[in-house]
């Protein structure tokens, strides 16, 4: 049997030697290559749309604003009110974590994602001072002037620097990831409601699947959810950017680390494959205006 090579780092024909010699790393290596290579030329999966209801009309459109919820559960095509997909172990554990065990619960907790939103009144004011900025300047307010705005109201600085710092950095990251043709440099934080928005559509159909309702009731609902919260957004874009940021800022307490955006921001390849018509994607064919 061949000895092992000897490396001697001060002899590059040694380092040389001693390289070739470990051929179990060149395999991995090449694994690890050839597995990125792949991924990188496969063409992105398109979005599956439920062949039993349609992809174009108006209750489609309105459907569609539940998108990132529905698909990241998963409950079953983005266009099915009737979340076909939940299984007995997954309908079990809806009824525990959103306490869902009768139709007054299914919908007080829609009443409650459309209304409450889980709104803190702080944040809202943050917001509301940043708008009226851009409103002002005709752009998105750079940090400095933001920062300024808030003091101005009254805002704490401190808590202020705390919260633009995370909304910005999110923001980024999103833009960064879902692609600039999509959110927009222009493209802002407006509110965090569209987290809880998506949440309330997407339980209108899950109440369907654990028998609370039927489809033509929780269409009423999510006709009156759309009424209702469209306004306060002016694309898919703008939505789903705050639909990502509302969730990341709600489950870490607006208190970001570097691993909150993996742990709460996985809603970003959805978001992504929802606005790209190569996808399939219903948010760049369908309308934002109803």
């Amino acid at each position: 049997m061949r000895p092992s090579a000897r490396l001697d780092l001060n002899d590059l024909g040694s380092l040389l030697e001693w390289l070739l010699s470990q051929w179990w790393v060149w395999v991995v290596v090449g694994v690890v290559v050839l597995f990125f290579l792949v991924i990188w030329l496969m063409p992105a999966s398109k979005v599956k749309p439920s062949d039993k209801f349609s992809t174009s009309d108006r209750e489609a459109n309105e459907l569609a604003l539940g998108f990132l919820q529905i698909r990241n559960l998963p409950s079953g095509p983005w266009n099915d009110p009737t979340a076909s997909d939940l299984t007995d172990r997954e309908k079990k554990t809806l009824v525990d974590q959103w306490s869902v065990h009768s139709r007054q619960d299914w919908l007080d907790n829609i009443e409650r994602l459309t209304t409450v939103r889980r709104r803190r009144e702080v944040w809202v004011l943050y917001l509301a001072v940043r708008n009226e900025v851009a409103q002002r300047l005709g752009r998105v307010p750079k940090t400095k002037e933001w920062l300024s705005a808030i003091v101005d109201e009254g805002g704490d600085k401190r808590d202020a620097r705390t919260f633009v710092s995370a909304i910005e950095s999110i923001e980024a990251q999103v833009r960064k990831l879902v692609g600039k043709d999509i959110v927009t440099p222009g493209l802002f934080v407006r509110t965090l409601d569209g987290y809880a928005v998506g949440q309330a559509v997407a339980m209108a159909t899950w109440g369907v699947a654990l028998g609370h309702g039927d489809v033509a009731e929780a269409r009423q609902i999510i006709h009156r959810i759309n009424v209702d919260a469209r306004p306060a957004f002016e694309s898919w874009a703008d939505f789903g950017l705050s639909y990502v940021t509302g969730r990341i800022m709600h489950w870490t307490d607006g208190n970001l680390d570097d691993k909150s955006f993996d742990r709460y921001g996985d809603s970003w390849p959805e978001f992504k494959a929802a606005a790209t018509a190569k996808r399939n994607g219903p948010w760049a064919t369908l309308p934002w205006r109803l």
